[in-house]
Order: C-alpha cells, then sequence, then structure tokens
C-alpha cells in the first residue's frame, strides 16, 4: 500500500514543501491515511515556521569582455532580495583547511565550492552545505555558489541555514558542468566577476507534524518512536526524499495495526514537517517532550530517512544498544535470509530528525541502504520522482522495520539513554564536535 499511496500523492499533491499548499495537504493525506488504517490515537503537533520559497534567480558571470548566463537554483533561506556582483574566486570543497587556505582572500568576493568532495584525501569528512555556508560567511564572502557533483546539468537545492532563519548573502547552486568550466578558466588566471541576483519569498506559517500511536500490551509507558520526515523540497515531487520513508512509515503503521496482537512497548510513529528547512518539526516536537517529561518515556527513535531495503540497522546509543541491535539484526536475518544481510553499524551521523532526539541522550536506530548513484544523483534536485521509486524497497522496509520494532517492543528491559558525559564523549569520537559548534547545536 505504500507505493500505492505514495504514487497518488506524487499524482494528486507533488511537492510536499513545508508552508505551502501542496505541504499543507500532505499533512492533510497523511492524517487522513492513518485514520483509514484505523490507528486509535492520530493527532497533529501544530509548530511555527519561517516558511521560505523560490522566486527568481539570475546567475551572470563576465571576464570584462563578455558575458555568460548559468542556469542555477537559489539554495533556501536565502535573502528575499539580494543582487551581488563580485570577483569569483574558488573555494575548493568549503572545508576549513580550503578556506583557512584563502585567508582574507574570500572577503567580499563569491565563493565557488563544492557540495560534495572533489579530490580529497581518503578519509576526509565532508560538511553538509549548510556548515560550509556558515563558514564562508564568517570569512566575508559576498555570495556562494555551490557546485552539484551530479553529472547531467542536475541543480540541487537544499537549505543553506543551519537554524532555519534567512543567511545574509544569496546562495545557488550549479551544475558540475559549469563548474569545472568556471574554475579551468580562474587556474588559467582569468578574472571573473560573478553577479548573483534573486527574489525569493518567506512568512511565518502554522505546520504540523501528523502522529498515530498503537498503545503497548503490557508496557505502554515506554515509546518506540518511528519518524521520518514527509515534507519535501519542491523542484519535484520528492518521491524518494522522502516519500520512500514517509510512505514506507504510513504503511508499516497500517500492517502493524491489522495484525491480530499488539507490541508490547507503546509505538508511536511521527512524520515529521520542516526538516529540509533545518529539522524544524522536530526540534518542536523533542523540545515539548522534554518541557513536558515525555522524553523520558521514549526508549529510542527509529528514523527513516530515504530508507529502501534495509541491509541491517545502525544504532547511536550508550553501552547495550551496539549488542542489542546486532543481536537483533542477526536473528531477522535467520528468519529471511534471502533478503536481509544482517548488517550492523554504530556510525552516527546528522542532518536529519534523529538529529534532536540524540542530542536530548535518546538512542536513534536506522536502516543501512543503499539505493544507488541513480537515486542518490536526483537528492533535492528535479529528478526525483516516482520512476526512482522501487516499490519492493518500500515493502522490505515495511518487513524488516516491523520485524525489528516488534522485537525492540518484547525485549525485557532496553538499554537506557545517554548520560551527558557518555553523549559528549560519543559525539567527540564520531567527529561531530566541529558540525555541531558549527551550527550553534553543541550542548556543551
Amino acid at each position: 500500500m505504500g507505493y500505492r499511496w505514495l504514487s497518488w500523492s506524487v499524482a494528486a499533491i507533488g511537492h510536499r514543501l513545508t508552508g505551502s499548499d501542496q505541504g499543507r495537504l500532505a499533512e492533510a493525506a497523511a492524517d487522513s491515511l492513518f485514520r483509514l488504517s484505523g490507528l486509535p490515537v492520530v493527532q497533529r503537533f501544530p509548530f511555527e515556521a519561517q516558511a521560505w520559497s523560490r522566486g527568481q534567480v539570475k546567475l551572470t558571470v563576465g571576464d570584462g569582455a563578455g558575458f555568460l548566463h548559468l542556469p542555477a537554483v537559489a539554495l533556501a533561506n536565502t535573502p528575499l532580495d539580494a543582487q551581488v556582483e563580485a570577483p569569483l574566486i574558488d573555494a575548493g570543497n568549503g572545508l576549513p583547511a580550503d578556506l583557512d587556505r584563502l585567508g582574507d582572500r574570500l572577503e567580499g568576493r563569491v565563493a565557488l565550492m563544492n557540495i560534495g568532495l572533489v579530490g580529497a584525501a581518503e578519509g576526509t569528512r565532508n560538511l553538509h552545505r549548510s556548515e560550509k555556508a556558515a563558514l564562508a560567511l564568517k570569512k566575508g564572502a559576498a555570495a556562494i555558489l555551490f557546485v552539484n557533483q551530479v553529472e547531467g546539468g542536475v541543480l540541487l537545492t537544499g537549505t543553506a541555514s543551519i537554524d532555519g532563519r534567512l543567511i545574509p548573502v544569496p546562495a545557488a547552486c550549479i551544475s558540475t558542468e559549469d563548474g569545472t568550466r568556471l574554475r579551468e578558466r580562474l587556474q588559467h588566471g582569468e578574472s571573473l566577476t560573478a553577479q548573483l541576483m534573486m527574489a525569493n519569498q518567506s512568512r511565518m506559517v502554522q505546520a504540523s507534524n501528523v502522529i498515530a500511536e498503537i498503545p503497548g500490551s503490557s508496557r505502554p509507558e515506554e515509546v518506540i518512536v518511528v519518524g521520518g520526515h514527509l515534507d519535501s523540497w519542491d523542484l519535484a515531487t520528492g518521491a524518494t526524499d522522502n516519500g520512500l520513508g514517509s510512505f514506507s512509515i504510513l504503511d508499516l503503521a497500517r500492517a502493524m495495526h491489522a495484525m491480530p496482537f499488539r507490541p508490547e512497548r507503546t509505538v508511536r510513529f511521527v512524520l515529521f514537517m520542516g526538516e529540509e528547512q533545518g529539522l524544524l518539526g522536530s526540534r518542536a516536537l523533542v523540545k515539548q517532550y522534554a518541557s513536558t517529561g515525555e522524553l523520558e518515556r521514549i526508549a529510542c527513535m527509529i528514523n527513516l530517512d530515504m530508507s529502501g531495503h534495509p541491509q541491517g540497522f545502525g544504532v547511536g546509543g550508550p553501552e547495550g544498544w551496539g549488542a542489542l541491535i546486532t543481536g537483533l539484526s542477526t536473528e531477522i536475518r535467520l528468519v529471511d535470509s534471502t533478503d536481509f544481510a544482517g548488517r550492523s553499524s554504530e556510525e552516527i551521523w546528522l542532518h536529519s530528525d534523529h538529529q534532536p532526539f540524540l542530542l536530548a541522550g535518546v538512542p536513534v536506530i536506522y536502516p543501512l541502504s543503499d539505493l544507488g548513484k541513480h537515486v542518490y544523483g536526483c537528492y533535492h534536485s528535479s529528478c526525483d520522482d516516482i520512476h526512482l521509486v522501487d516499490p519492493q524497497a518500500m515493502v522490505n522496509n515495511v518487513r524488516f522495520v516491523g520485524q525489528l520494532i516488534y522485537a525492540l517492543a518484547a525485549q525485557d528491559r532496553l538499554p537506557g539513554h545517554f548520560s551527558e558525559a557518555q553523549l559528549r564523549e560519543r559525539l567527540i569520537a564520531a567527529g561531530l564536535e566541529g558540525p555541531l559548534r558549527i551550527g550553534g547545536d553543541w550542548p556543551w
């Protein structure tokens, strides 16, 4: 059913940008589908968000003798009205080392930097585009041109802001082919000037996370949260990011409620809005849970963001969680060895709706999936449509995540939350202190 519902949404609603008419339709549709499936508890969690939407963007590059007009898309949370004309400078991958090499030469210039990593040393950790933008702003950049690394003229969008507020300078994305040509000209000593103009819209809106629940049969006070973001960017329909995860959650809720038995612990399904614009819905929900004491009831949070055909599960939690997830992955493989590899991982990462839960000390779990380059190349771009979605991948989401949920719910005792000291040590060991400090999210 998940694939059928997603196909309908793609055709009838389109994109699901927070604050847009389509976003509100998606919230209403998710609410209705939870109710249609018979979930006994369905509610909405409203929150206020600054909703950004794109208007016009124009990029011109000149060399003193002529001008070149290049296709570009504005990144989200960029200024509502901006016109910058300044020299173009190659900022490489946009990492701290790249910007440090430029010294004060970045000030007042347009930074040309990669979204991904190009020519980086093995083991180099990339930063999110919003973190790169924050670093460039500190160095005085007048504007930022991100170069997408996907071939074929694909333009990528996404937020340039860490916290959802508008950044003060324009930021846009150009294709890898155009970025390569500009870099070649700069390397040959040409002086290039970029003129970037944009006009966007932004306003405060009410959005809602959509929440449904199956009460636990014997330990209803302990809650397993299964979440994923319902919102998407507006260049396409967001079929893989994150229709793949969110509509799998809707189908998972339907299937679990239809079972003749209930899980021992309460299972709470949450479809977040505002993830793409800065984890707005999940931040608001965790803040509310922390203020009411509800957070203490959350045993763990399972995040489905672009997950398809899980081959195992990753976990970020204190001692005990790694061994538990490894053991349960092995058990699921014994039940279904044909399609499930039984992999496990304890790597932790940021920039999805598990992050606010993790920073509050809640253990987080995520499916290990590889959707393939053809899918990841359309991430946040105009080609993220239903043709990329494998219906069986959504079925497998429900199969294997469902098995994991039932197994977790049946445990006599689950390991606990991170202590403050444990969380700090874990984040440092994972190399996440720097990115969290850049984003203003480092708790200490």
